[in-house]
């Protein structure tokens, strides 16, 4: 008479196959926010790095105007331009008029 040999079930254990399965959807669904989130960053610092490049252009306009005015040797003209743009001075027969419908 021959002994019957258990054999182990050709399945694992059930539970650690969904457990499995479970761990797989969620590394799937970690891994697509997580594209989502750096595309979204990216957009961000490509705005950022425009506005940036917008300004830097400004500022060389603004610092070769005030080089030709340095190189001119006309101080007079470089203390004018100071006081009309920083301090809001006038010419004395100079009219001025302001926009104060926005307010």
């Amino acid at each position: 008479m021959a002994k019957k040999i258990k054999r182990p079930d050709s399945k694992p254990n059930a539970g650690l196959r969904l457990l499995y399965r479970i761990a797989i959807v969620m590394f799937i669904l970690f891994c697509s926010v997580s594209i989502v989130v750096v595309q979204n960053s990216i957009a961000e610092k490509k705005q950022e790095l425009a506005e940036i490049e917008e300004q830097i252009d400004a500022l060389k306009a603004e610092n070769e105007e005030l080089a030709d005015l340095i190189e001119s040797d006309d101080i007079s003209r470089y203390m004018e331009k100071l006081a009309v743009e920083n301090n809001g001075y006038a010419y004395p027969d100079e009219r001025r008029y302001y926009d104060i419908s926005h307010n």
